[in-house]
Parts: structure tokens; C-alpha cells; sequence
């Protein structure tokens, strides 16, 4: 496997990589994520300085709060990426991975906020 992850939105307009050593996936299941997604949200953590843009023309920004913004692409509406303001990481959609991650889910978060409509994902291990 190759020393990065790459990841682009579906119309190409926007493409990334980050490192194949971030984090396991995280799935967020607050009322946020659920809003911006439509269900869970499913991330890589992965340190600002480490994600390298190829091509970012149509990347846009949504600022929610004074804490987090979230990144999608302009032109097909692919929910790329969550910064969480101050934080030394990019919460990076699990799903716009080109190919295979090689990760779990290590962690489901705010789970008290889970939609009554599934289970939580299984958690194999940090």
C-alpha cells in the first residue's frame, strides 16, 4: 500500500491525500453530523499540516458555529471535510477515499444523539 490515502469529491474538482498512518474511523452521531450527512458521519482524522491538495477549485466552506466549519465541493455537493477551528487535525469523510482505507471503526462518539432509525456500527479496537 502506498505511503498516502488519495480522496476527491465525485465530480474530481476537489482531490486530496493524507497520510496512510492517520487515524482508525470515527463515527459521529451528533445532530450536526446527522444534518450534514443524512445519517452518521463516518471520519479520518488527519493532521492539517500532512493533507496535500492536488486540486481544491471548487472546494467551499460552510462556517456552522465559531468552532467548526465543513468543507464540501461546489459543484457536486460532496461532503469532503470537518475542521474543527484550533484543532491540529482535518476530519476527512471516510466515504471519498479512492479505494480501499485499511482502516476500522474505532470509535462511535455522541452517541446519546443517534438517530432512532440504526445501530451503531461495530468498533473493532483503537
Amino acid at each position: 500500500m502506498a505511503d498516502r490515502l488519495n480522496a476527491s469529491c465525485r465530480c474530481g474538482g476537489v482531490k486530496f491525500s493524507i497520510p496512510v498512518e492517520s487515524a482508525g474511523v470515527f463515527c459521529c452521531h451528533c445532530g450536526d453530523c446527522r444534518k450534514a450527512h443524512g445519517n452518521y458521519m463516518a471520519v479520518i482524522g488527519a493532521p492539517r499540516d500532512d493533507v496535500q491538495f492536488e486540486a481544491d477549485g471548487t472546494l467551499q466552506w460552510y462556517g456552522y458555529s465559531d468552532k467548526a466549519r465543513r468543507g464540501f465541493c461546489s459543484t457536486c455537493g460532496s461532503r469532503l471535510l470537518k475542521d474543527n477551528i484550533g484543532t491540529d487535525l482535518l476530519m476527512v469523510s471516510a466515504g471519498v477515499i479512492d479505494g480501499d482505507t485499511g482502516k476500522q471503526i474505532v470509535k462511535n462518539i455522541l452517541t446519546e444523539f443517534k438517530g432512532d432509525w440504526y445501530e451503531l456500527p461495530e468498533v473493532h479496537g483503537a
